[in-house]
């Protein structure tokens, strides 16, 4: 909140010296660009609410009265700030006046306030923590019903809570009204009754800040409309600028509803929602531009995945943490406020706290530019996994060159062998033989199958079954909890109505005791006129005792009156009270019942209150007009009396006008003497006031002229003094400047120690690491060797078909193993050219059927197959006509 006199502000500042004193910035925003920072524009998505601010005057003196008032119609916030600069102390008063001609409900659904200090910003913090703390529900705390043309006292606790002399005090107060109330937001002094005291006390006059008056948007949504990358740097959302976050505008009702502006939008709880894309981890800061600010602010982190915020956290800026506030005399200080990652949405609630300052920014830096090693450990870890992945490829093409040759060789030397058809014949045999494996396995799995979907429709059915009872079990307790809540409403509901009850003979007691107290006073009123006339009747006789005695019982029987009256207004005052405690005991119990009660509970009991409330009113109705009776019968009566009396007192009363109009004149004669006497007084006070001032003159003269001469001398003896205090100093800071000098040379020195220690520290570890990824590789290479040499060794030991067969098929086995190890690129490699090979045998086939067809049907003799192989292309590569005992057997399955 802005500061308005010029001593209040000097003394703030010369207490903020300890906001130095504290690490007041979280990193260092310079060294990152902060000036280049993208900003991210936040936009008005929605305003609702009546808001009544009270800050004008915020500096209350030299006497109290009505600081602020305005009209609130429906859901509303009454926001108040005041420093109290009375030497007494005083409080704060909110009252709401129905200007209506029905009955107005009112709903008080939360009252906070801070403490009462002459630290501004302790005072703002601590309200700004409580709005957090506290949030608005919609459960009221209370409610009652005001009746027309009356006013009502709410926030009671205020009552009792006193604001010292020079002391901040705050507070907010959110309620709705089913139709129009005037509110009044006053300061008075302790013993004064806050109702009567609304009828007569000033209108204060608002001071030159116009903080004050009656606004539309108490509850305020934005949101950033273009999505935060964290791949693009750094960037931030500024509020409360009056450019994107403009402040909103009202009009002051004491002041003919002039314009007025919310400079700082205070008393505005604020929603803010920032998108973000990408997948770089980032941070949020939180930086004042306006200067110190000192408030707390909850983040609610809505991760990509989610539907809704699950984490939430609240940031209390100064106090606890060692400051008065943050961002004086600086826009670079800033507070860490959690780590985030791209394509989570942040949500940031609060209130700006007062006697703080705006505009505000929020930073979002990502990690990568807020910590410098963790781009370097990233970048090393990238480094690290490229030349594993580049070392793995390049061990799986070494290893699938090796099979592509073996391939080759085993082709080769099986086409050339003499017994190709036996190996052919005991290959087809194999094939069968696994083809009726495989269907055996294939009846196997699926006898297996058809067994588990019977398992899983019994585990099925058993868990529909417990589900069922679950729900059965579900809705018990739901219908017992539901008779446990009626019973609970049934319960409320009849202690409210013998609270209502009580309340009602209360009433009837202190209306009956009223009305003894009424009669007793007339019966006394009848017996002091009795008295008055025996007064005069004698007074006829001896005029000056007859006067003495008539006006002693004249001021007798006032004074008895005033008494009367005074202990009926008590009683009328104490039995306000109770009902007003009874009510509010009703009222507390009703609120804990339609805490428990479900939706439909809840239809009733504002079914029922509606009841109530016609009920009261139709009570109060029926009281009004009973009292309308009352009183014109009283009326009647007290004419007829008066007719009767004025007849008696005529006389009296021109005796009486005669005497009264002789004292005027006296009274105007004493006061027209008395009036010429002061006027000479003060003549006589002010000549003698002139001579003391022209002695005191001339007296200031002299001395001004003899410290003149002192002043002389003193320059002259202190230049000496700083001539030689100079020399002292310039000799001093040489000493200094070489120590410093000598200092920075050795921290230097050490920096350069600590920097090459860490240096030397992070190639020790990358060395590690890269002896550990050689170590892996070369444990992979070692297995393939090891692998291949097994494989070979098996090779050379086939000596028969099935043998060849068997090891065809475990080569294949652990070709397939060998793949999966070296990553998919060998196996993406032996796929594609065991599918080439299987489509080049099947062309074979095609073309070998069609020469069969043209020949007549007669196959190739073996004879045939070795000359085409020993033709004249045998230097050639024949692996592209080899048929491997494996690829024979896929192709008979």
């Amino acid at each position: 909140m802005l500061f308005k006199k010029t001593y209040k502000l000097a003394t703030m500042l010369a207490v903020m010296g300890a906001l130095t004193g504290h690490a007041a910035s979280d990193i260092d925003l310079n060294s990152i660009g902060y000036f280049s920072f993208t900003p991210l524009p936040a936009e008005l998505q929605a305003q609702k609410d009546t808001l009544l601010l009270s800050d004008s005057p915020e500096y209350v003196g030299p006497v109290g009265g009505v600081l602020s008032a305005g009209s609130i119609n429906g859901k509303g916030r009454i926001y108040f700030y005041h420093v109290n600069e009375m030497a007494e102390p005083h409080k704060i008063a909110i009252i709401l006046e129905n200007t209506g001609n029905e009955p107005n409900g009112i709903a008080v659904f939360r009252e906070l306030k801070s403490i009462a200090t002459s630290d501004y910003f302790a005072a703002g913090r601590d309200l700004s923590r409580k709005e957090l703390e506290q949030p608005l529900t919609d459960k009221p705390l209370y409610s009652f019903v005001m009746p027309p043309k009356s006013r009502q006292l709410v926030f009671t606790d205020l009552e009792h809570s006193p604001i010292p002399k020079d002391a901040l005090f705050t507070g907010i107060v959110d309620l709705q009204t089913s139709a129009p109330v005037f509110a009044r937001v006053m300061m008075i002094p302790m013993n004064l009754n806050s109702i009567e005291s609304s009828y007569w006390v000033n209108n204060l006059p608002i001071d030159h800040v116009r903080l004050r008056g009656t606004f539309t948007g108490a509850e305020r949504e934005m949101a950033v409309t273009k999505e935060y990358n964290t791949t693009l740097g750094g960037a931030y959302v500024e509020l409360g600028n009056d450019r994107e976050d403009r402040f909103v505008e009202g009009v002051d009702e004491l002041d003919n509803k002039a314009y007025v502006k919310d400079s700082g939008n205070y008393g505005i709880s604020y929603t803010v929602k920032i998108p973000t894309s990408g997948e770089d981890p980032f941070r949020l800061y939180f930086n004042p531009l306006g200067g110190g600010y000192s408030g707390s602010f909850t983040v609610k982190a809505q991760r990509r995945w989610q539907k809704a915020p699950s984490e939430s956290m609240t940031y209390h800026i100064g106090g606890d943490d060692g400051l008065m506030a943050l961002g004086h005399n600086t826009v670079l200080d800033s507070r860490y406020m959690g780590n985030y990652y791209g394509g989570d949405t942040l949500t940031i609630d609060f209130m700006p706290a007062g006697a703080s300052n705006l505009p505000v920014r929020f930073l979002l830096i990502p990690e990568a530019l807020a910590n410098p090693q963790y781009a370097r450990v990233l970048a090393t870890n990238e480094a690290g996994q490229r030349a594993l992945e580049a070392e793995a490829q390049k061990e799986a093409a070494e290893a699938a060159k090796k099979v592509a040759i073996e391939e080759k060789y085993v082709a080769a030397k099986t086409q050339k062998e003499e017994q190709a058809h036996q190996l052919a014949e005991a290959a087809k045999l194999a094939a069968e033989k696994a083809a009726a494996a495989h269907k055996a396995a294939q009846d196997r799995q699926a006898e297996l199958d058809k067994r588990d979907a019977e398992e899983q429709a019994k585990l099925k059915a058993k868990a529909d079954a417990a589900a069922e009872r679950a729900r059965a079990k579900a809705e018990a307790d739901r219908q017992l909890a539901e008779q446990k809540v009626k019973a609970d409403a049934q319960k409320a509901e009849a202690a409210r109505i013998a609270a209502e009850q009580k309340a009602k003979d209360d009433a009837a007691k202190a209306e009956a005791a009223r009305i003894a107290a009424e009669q007793k006073a007339k019966a006394d009123a009848q017996k002091a006129e009795a008295a008055r006339i025996a007064a005069e009747q004698a007074a006829r006789e001896k005029a000056e005792r007859e006067q003495a005695a008539r006006e002693a019982a004249e001021q007798k029987a006032r004074e008895y009156a005033a008494k009367l009256e005074a202990q009926r207004l008590e009683a009328q005052r104490k039995a306000e009270e109770e009902r007003i405690l009874v009510e509010q005991r009703a009222e507390a119990a009703r609120i804990e019942a339609e805490r428990k009660a479900a939706e439909q509970a809840a239809k009733n009991e504002a079914e029922r209150q509606e009841a109530a409330r016609k009920a009261e009113a139709a009570r109060q109705e029926a009281a009004r007009q009973a009292e309308e009776k009352r009183k014109a019968a009283a009326a009647k009566a007290e004419a007829d009396r008066i007719a009767a009396e004025a007849k008696r007192t005529e006389e009296a009363r021109k005796a009486e006008e005669a005497r009264q109009e002789a004292l005027r004149k006296a009274e105007m004669a004493r006061q027209e003497a008395a009036r010429k006497a002061e006027e000479e007084r003060l003549a006589a006070i002010a000549k003698a006031q002139e001579e003391a001032r022209k002695a005191e003159e001339r007296r200031i003269a002299e001395e001004a002229k003899r410290a003149e001469e002192a002043r002389k001398a003193e320059e002259a003896r202190r230049a000496e003094e700083a001539r030689k205090a100079e020399a002292a100093r310039i000799a001093e800071a040489e000493r200094i400047a070489e120590a410093a000098r000598q200092a920075e040379e050795a921290r230097i020195r050490e920096e350069n120690r600590v920097a090459e220690a860490a240096r030397k520290a992070e190639r020790e570890r990358i060395a590690k690491e890269q002896a550990e990824a050689a170590r892996k590789a070369e444990e992979a290479r070692q297995l393939a060797e090891k692998r291949y040499r097994e494989y070979e060794i098996a090779q050379e030991q086939a000596k028969e078909a099935r043998r060849r067969a068997d090891i065809q098929r475990e080569a294949q086995k652990k070709a397939a193993q060998r793949a999966e190890e070296i990553r998919l690129a060998a196996q993406r490699q032996i796929i594609a050219k065991r599918n080439a090979e299987i489509a080049r045998q099947k062309l074979a086939e095609e073309r070998e059927a069609a020469r069969i067809a043209a020949q007549g049907g007669k196959r190739r003799s073996f004879a045939e197959l070795d000359d085409v192989n020993t033709s004249a292309n045998q230097d050639e590569d024949t692996t592209q006509n080899a048929v491997s005992i494996d690829q024979l057997t896929r192709k008979q399955q």
